[in-house]
């Protein structure tokens, strides 16, 4: 069984001692005996994260599970022909501090515009992996559920389940004893090594029944 996970720095396993023995992905394919596949990259919008998926997809044979968590909607990206790759786009203070990402919030971006952008790649992933019989499962990083006072023919159309990891698998922070907080999160709110055995218990029961795993 082939399984595909993409995502950000969640997925990545930012901030964890060993990422690539400690994420979640490693984890859930350690305990259902699966050929992992980890597409995912820190910083990534929505856009690159289906992207980076759909070019595995397509280029290393399809998975039999694909596992894409989505990311802020306000990350986005751009070409940079200089460096002959995507150059992400970030509110964050370390990707702020590029022109082309100073130019296009101040210029160009709006929520309405995450917003609808987000539907469309959680709509393009359900109907590609419908397409070519997937099972996907999705999880999203942003807790409150993205919606807009339009009607949105994405939105419309996106029926999959999308589980939140921060305040649905882990616990929201403020709801969290200070002394228990390190528990579920590390230093920059990323999930500590408890986190991603939380998030690799719930894939294992969304992965093992479909599959006939016991």
């Amino acid at each position: 069984m082939k399984i595909v996970f993409a995502g950000c720095s969640f997925t990545w396993g930012d901030e964890l001692e060993n990422p690539e023995e400690q994420r979640f992905s490693r984890l859930v394919c350690n305990k259902l005996e699966a050929e992992e596949y980890n597409v995912s990259c820190c910083g990534w919008s929505n856009d690159l994260i289906l992207h980076n998926f759909l070019k595995f997809s397509t280029t290393c044979g399809k998975p039999d599970v694909a596992v894409i968590q989505w990311t802020a909607l306000s990350r986005w990206q751009m070409w940079n022909d200089t460096q002959n790759d995507w150059e992400v786009l970030c509110t964050q203070k370390k990707y702020h501090l590029k022109l082309n990402a100073v130019r296009y919030y101040r210029n160009v971006y709006t929520h309405q515009h995450g917003i609808e952008n987000y539907w469309k790649d959680v709509y393009l992933a359900e109907q590609y992996c419908k397409d070519n019989d997937i099972k996907l499962i999705m999880m999203d990083m942003n807790y409150k559920k993205p919606t807009v006072d339009y009607v949105s023919p994405y939105q419309f159309l996106c029926k999959g389940y999308r589980q939140n990891i921060v305040g649905g698998l882990l616990p929201k922070p403020k709801h969290i004893k200070p002394n228990e907080l390190r528990e579920y999160y590390m230093k920059n709110w990323h999930p500590s090594f408890k986190g991603h055995q939380m998030i690799a218990d719930y894939l294992e029961a969304q992965i093992s029944p479909s599959l006939n795993i016991s």
